[in-house]
């Protein structure tokens, strides 16, 4: 018969192999940002008013991967907060910041004939930003994005190393 503290010890070990392989395959959600303004110029950079994630994700215990698809023919980017602020938007149009101004974390004019990019975001909040593509004529584009969550590769090697030793530990107790 198993004691109880060996049971316990099995129970926790399973539970970590089930948060490993979890944690491996992730989780995607999809979501997307509607009417985001696209300035009439080539001369200034059009952002959303609102954030992709509302707060920053801790990038030591997962690993988020952005991939960002759009239809309209502009480009997009991806800015972080302290860059949103900088260029400060009214009404979604910076003319503060142009396209070769603005220090884009991922994307950018460069993006325009893709129509898609993928970053591994973590750590900041980031805004989409976008552009006129030349002779474009588009007054604002929808933004559609998806984020892949895994653990973190150190997250999921704490996990094997403590169910492994806790089975070590339940076979001891013999």
């Amino acid at each position: 018969m198993i004691s109880m503290k060996r049971a316990i010890l099995l129970i926790v070990s399973g539970l970590c192999a089930l948060l490993m392989i979890g944690g491996m395959i992730g989780y995607t959600f999809e979501d997307s940002i509607d009417n985001v303004p696209v300035p009439m110029t080539g001369t200034a950079v059009g952002f959303a008013d609102e954030p992709l994630t509302e707060s920053a994700i801790p990038s030591a215990l997962i690993s988020p991967e952005l991939t960002i698809t759009w239809k309209s023919d502009v480009w997009v980017g991806l800015v972080t907060a302290e860059e949103y602020n900088r260029c400060a938007p009214s009404d979604g149009i910076s003319t503060s910041c142009g396209p070769t101004s603005t220090n884009f974390a991922a994307g950018g004019p460069d993006t325009k004939d893709a129509k898609t990019f993928t970053y591994d975001i973590g750590g900041d909040v980031y805004y989409p930003v976008d552009g006129q593509s030349f002779g474009g004529t588009e007054s604002s584009v929808d933004v559609d994005y998806s984020v892949k969550v895994t653990l973190a590769w150190p997250v999921i090697i704490f996990l094997g190393a403590l169910g492994t030793g806790l089975q070590v530990l339940s076979y001891r107790m013999r």
